[in-house]
């Protein structure tokens, strides 16, 4: 075993109630995917220790992911100290679903966001395609903060899919900055009671270099947001508009603090 693999073994088998022969496969595997740069099993085998044939050796695998279940949690407090990433951390949000066979897998994942990788953090399985509802991000959102403290978000940006006024002020009653991508037919209620679609707010607006502005209450199901949201757009090259809502002071900023997500 090498030097890496057990500092690794010290590390894991303080977080982790596993036997020394499952702990020595998750080492192997982490490891094996760092040497190896792929998720096949039968090429991660070669990493575990020992002199058994190779078929054993992917049979271990094998049996590994069939009994083993890592608290995930406890995963992401990992991760992060792993990692030096205390400090106040970017956050995406954002869903992915593709099948296996005829079953959808459909994620919503937490992510955080380094200058130079997006690190997986929490997870949820939903047992749907498509969207997310307001409830299940609220969920995941909570399941961090039971983990990590608010002021450990410097800000959470996701994509049009994660919009709405009860999980807006959610984040805002939470003390999490967000910068959300907004639908252009979305409808916001200004400060002198008057309801106007971003569509129609943005319709003289022509140029690209300055951004248009405003303040309001993003309009919800039932009735508007109780906490008022800053909103920042401007046209992008495709001639669409980028709209972006956040409960920061500088909307203007918010539309360069959204490029964060694109690279999830």
């Amino acid at each position: 075993m090498t030097a890496v693999q057990t500092a690794l073994m010290l590390t894991l088998s303080t977080h982790f109630a596993l036997s020394k022969s499952r702990l020595s496969s998750l080492v192997a595997l982490i490891t094996g995917l760092a040497q190896s740069r792929t998720v096949n099993l039968s090429h991660l085998a070669i990493h575990l220790p020992g002199r058994a044939l190779h078929a054993s050796h992917y049979r271990r695998l094998q049996r590994f992911f069939q009994f083993v279940r890592l608290d995930s949690d406890r995963l992401a407090v990992l991760v992060v100290q792993m990692l030096n990433l205390q400090r106040p951390k970017c956050l995406a949000l954002d869903r992915t679903n593709w099948k296996i066979g005829s079953t959808d897998v459909n994620i919503l994942m937490l992510a955080i966001v380094t200058r130079r990788f997006r690190v997986p953090l929490l997870w949820t399985l939903l047992p749907h395609q498509g969207c997310s509802d307001t409830g299940q991000r609220i969920a995941l959102m909570r399941r961090y903060l039971a983990l990590f403290d608010a002021s450990s978000i410097s800000m959470l940006v996701a994509d049009r899919e994660f919009i709405g006024a009860e999980w807006m002020d959610f984040l805002s009653e939470s003390n999490i900055k967000f910068v959300i991508r907004a639908k252009i037919d979305m409808t916001m209620t200004l400060d002198d009671g008057r309801v106007w679609s971003f569509q129609s707010l943005l319709r003289r607006k022509r140029g690209r270099r300055n951004p248009a502005i405003g303040w309001g209450h993003l309009s919800g199901t039932f009735a508007p947001a109780r906490h008022p949201v800053n909103f920042a757009a401007k046209r992008l090259k495709d001639n669409e508009w980028l709209i972006v809502v956040t409960n920061r002071d500088d909307p203007r900023q918010a539309l360069n603090d959204y490029r964060k997500r694109w690279a999830i």
